[in-house]
């Protein structure tokens, strides 16, 4: 009896765990736009972009004037407008909200793409 119990509740858990999320949708709206004028080209939807790091990590590479990731696309190919982007006016003015666009998706976050 207490194995066809906990049979039960295993498989209600495994059902439960196995249904499809709903979509995430993007709280940070400001953030996404200014995401894919500056990133989305090469790094494609913000979703999979602030995949790429957690959310220290993006908080770190976009810190003291986004230095260090700066020099991540130091040697990139077709970065320069990327790298003028960052050392700028304009990037100073939409800092946080891309932070924490990022930071939404990042790959510690509850919103991380998945293959529903």
């Amino acid at each position: 009896m207490l194995s066809r119990v906990l049979l039960a509740v295993i498989i209600v858990f495994i059902t439960l765990e196995a249904k499809p999320r709903g979509k995430h949708v993007v709280k940070e709206k400001e953030g996404q736009k200014y995401y894919l004028k500056a990133c989305g080209s090469c790094h494609g939807a913000g979703k999979f972009g602030g995949n790429m790091a957690t959310k220290k990590e993006w908080e770190m590479l976009l810190d003291n004037g986004a230095k260090e990731l700066i020099q991540l696309h130091i040697d990139e190919k077709n970065t320069t407008k990327v790298i003028e982007y960052l050392k700028g006016e304009q990037f100073k003015k939409e800092h946080d909200a891309l932070l924490r666009f990022l930071q939404e998706f990042a790959n510690d976050s509850e919103a991380i793409p998945t293959c529903y």
